[in-house]
């Protein structure tokens, strides 16, 4: 869908008079999308790119064919998108051996101005684009898994990390938390199991409830699910379980 609506904007540009005028539409109304595919495209043509898709997310693009995403930021030269990407490759670097699920595994290229994260697609769907009666059926299971994964976040002594962590320092209830991860939770729909986390932009070390009230306050339709409540009481039943050891 996105493709499709992008590659038309891009055809109705041409009809704007001006090329400053075209330019400002294609940055600002297109994020510069024909430029970036070209750019990617350019820099890795062996891929299947007839079949590429699409996915708009809140700062980014993703580029996804055979079975690859390159996400690239909306507005490159004025988004940081160096510090960024280095600062969320960090983040899963040192979470990705210690975390029950799967998260991205970056590598950065240039492709000519732009810079790409270039990430294996985990195979599944998001969560919360799932019908709520599907989502009710397993919320067990689901705010379950996801308890089990804030457990790790919050409680584990990331090494690599502590520069990032010594910011916090002062906090006493202070983990590492996804920060966004209500809208980032990537599900077998077969088995509703959850089987990834993607976008750790935002992750750093924060309160545990803040972690908690992001997955449940930020869209009603997760509030809907109870997944966040399960979620928390099995995060406090495999603390006490580990006081008990």
């Amino acid at each position: 869908m996105w493709r499709t609506f992008f590659y038309f904007l891009h055809i109705i540009s041409f009809l704007i008079p001006g090329k400053k005028n075209r330019d400002c539409f294609r940055k600002d109304k297109c994020f510069d999308y024909y430029n970036k595919l070209q750019a990617i495209k350019k820099a890795c043509p062996d891929l299947d790119w007839k079949h590429m898709r699409l996915a708009k997310g809140g700062g980014s693009l993703a580029f996804i064919v055979n079975d690859t995403v390159f996400k690239v930021r909306k507005f490159h030269k004025h988004d940081n998108s160096e510090e960024k990407f280095t600062y969320e490759k960090m983040i899963t670097d040192a979470i990705a051996p210690v975390l029950p699920v799967q998260v991205p595994h970056i590598d950065l290229i240039w492709a000519d101005e732009y810079l790409f994260y270039k990430t294996k697609y985990i195979k599944g769907r998001v969560l919360m684009d799932l019908p709520l009666k599907k989502i009710m059926k397993h919320n067990h299971k689901i705010g379950e898994q996801i308890g089990h994964v804030m457990y790790k976040l919050f409680n584990t002594d990331f090494k690599q990390l502590k520069s990032i962590k010594q910011k916090n320092a002062n906090k006493l209830d202070c983990g590492l938390t996804h920060g966004d991860m209500c809208s980032n939770i990537i599900v077998d729909p077969k088995t509703m199991d959850v089987v990834g986390i993607i976008d750790w932009e935002y992750a750093g070390y924060s309160s545990l409830m803040r972690e908690f009230f992001g997955i449940f306050r930020v869209r009603r339709k997760m509030r809907k699910t109870d997944i966040a409540p399960i979620a928390l009481k099995t995060y406090w039943d495999l603390t006490h379980a580990k006081k008990a050891e």
